[in-house]
């Protein structure tokens, strides 16, 4: 049976943790190169959620991010796919903006490129499209943050829905040192994964500063928070770079209608 048949409404988290572990080991890998993550409804907007217990409801969204040992290197690969085979308008719309800067950011990847252009253009996407969803009021656009000393400052709209890097090194250990994180430049050989991703997190508002800047936010964004609340999606794949540009290794489906087209297939 495909993995991808596992996957339904009304089953646990760790039903597809079992099957991705199972077929890890049935392809000849050693293990799993770290705690794997199946992440359903609120749980998918949990970076490193791993309780894997929750039953899936319909609707959910479902992030997996997955990696196996095999002869000891390390793989990382995240898919998001909708609980019932079917993306919602706004499933469609969130991960559409996440596939859209994983692709900006590949453009960016190629030999002798500088490592931080990847990250940067995949953050204007993301900015962009949350402008777009009305999640954010601008790319740009900050709200109040109580730092540690209790001063007010200013942190990226953006940041509340994409708060983590764009990828790392893999190799022997699933986060191995990459050579541009001493030079900043884009080598042959290079390894790496790239995987942007935005997370509505349904308690979002409540955890604002009160704050007059952040009362005028909220009222704003609170009718797209509420639409879109509770969908989280990662997209990850692992790259080497070569002379001849970047190689893409981590090839299983990632567009919405494969997606959609490998899920009807192995329903029964």
């Amino acid at each position: 049976m495909p993995l991808v048949a596992v996957i339904r409404p009304e089953i646990n988290e760790y039903v597809i943790e079992a099957a991705i572990e199972h077929t890890f080991r049935r392809n000849g890998a050693e293990r799993p190169s770290f705690a794997t993550i199946v992440g359903s409804g609120p749980n998918a907007t949990i970076l490193h959620y791993n309780a894997n217990d929750r039953l899936i409801q319909q609707g959910d969204m479902i992030v997996m991010d997955i990696g196996a040992s095999y002869n000891g290197y390390s793989a990382d690969v995240t898919r998001t796919v909708p609980a019932n085979g079917t993306f919602s308008p706004e499933q469609r719309q969130v991960y559409q903006i996440v596939r859209a800067a994983q692709a900006a950011a590949e453009r960016m990847a190629q030999p002798g490129a500088n490592a931080q252009l990847m990250s940067d253009s995949a953050s204007a996407v993301i900015a962009a499209g949350l402008t777009r969803l009305g999640l954010i009021e601008s790319p740009g656009a900050t709200y109040d943050a109580i730092g540690r000393d209790g001063a007010v400052g200013q942190a990226s709209q953006a940041g509340l829905y994409y708060m983590h890097g764009l990828g790392h090194g893999i190799g022997l250990e699933v986060h191995d040192p990459e050579q541009f994180y001493y030079n900043g430049i884009i080598g042959q050989g290079s390894a790496f994964t790239i995987e942007p991703g935005i997370y509505v997190r349904h308690n979002l508002l409540e955890v604002l500063a009160d704050t007059p800047r952040n009362r005028a936010l909220i009222a704003k964004i609170r009718p797209a928070v509420e639409r879109y609340k509770n969908i989280g999606v990662r997209i990850e794949d692992d790259y080497i770079v070569t002379e001849k540009g970047l190689e893409w290794i981590s090839r299983a489906p990632r567009e919405t209608g494969e997606i959609e087209a490998m899920m009807r297939r192995a329903t029964p």
